[in-house]
């Protein structure tokens, strides 16, 4: 695999971790024509839609660095979660073959796993979801009680991240803390 599609990969695979909690009808993982979340990290994620993708009807989350687009995550929201059918990234369209599920049914608790396996570019991808627990969070825009979610991600290359998302219905991810600690705090949500 080239440095380049290397890079592609990694920030795919960090695009579709850092999905803001995301997609029912009652709100749990919220999603709408508008909604924005602001990290500390310079990231904005934007929500729109609906629009049609291959037939499917999605949402549309952009992901904003310093106020430039970088990448477009195709999303499904129902009963049995939150799902990706692709990423658009420096004008190239990605579908995943099957969807990957990115978050389980509501309600999510402690001790609630899943498991999705996807292709993307001729590598399989599989994320591993837990719901470890429940979790006071301090961040710029609050203090929340939240569900800390574990993802690990392995690629039939080999590759393995692993990312803690806090989770916090209705409201979506107010922290992110990748493999090598650094935390990525919510500074901002327009919803």
């Amino acid at each position: 695999m080239t440095r380049a599609a290397q890079r592609r990969l990694a920030w795919t695979l960090y695009a579709v971790a850092a999905l803001a909690g995301l997609a029912s009808a009652n709100g749990y993982y919220p999603f709408g024509d508008g909604l924005t979340w602001t990290y500390d990290s310079g990231t904005t994620q934007v929500m729109s839609g609906p629009r049609s993708l291959d037939g499917t009807e999605v949402m549309v989350l952009t992901h904003y660095l310093d106020g430039v687009p970088v990448s477009e995550d195709y999303l499904t929201f129902g009963p049995d979660g939150v799902a990706t059918m692709g990423t658009a990234a420096a004008g190239q369209l990605t579908l995943y073959d099957p969807p990957l599920l990115i978050y389980g049914p509501p309600p999510l608790e402690p001790g609630l796993t899943w498991t999705s396996t996807t292709r993307l570019a001729g590598i399989e991808i599989t994320l591993s979801s837990e719901v470890v627990g429940l979790r006071g969070v301090q961040t710029p825009a609050g203090r929340f009680n939240s569900l800390q979610i574990r993802q690990r991600t392995l690629t039939s290359t080999g590759g393995q991240t692993l990312l803690d998302l806090f989770l916090v219905p209705g409201v979506g991810i107010v922290r992110f803390v990748t493999q090598d600690g650094t935390v990525v705090d919510l500074i901002e949500r327009n919803f």
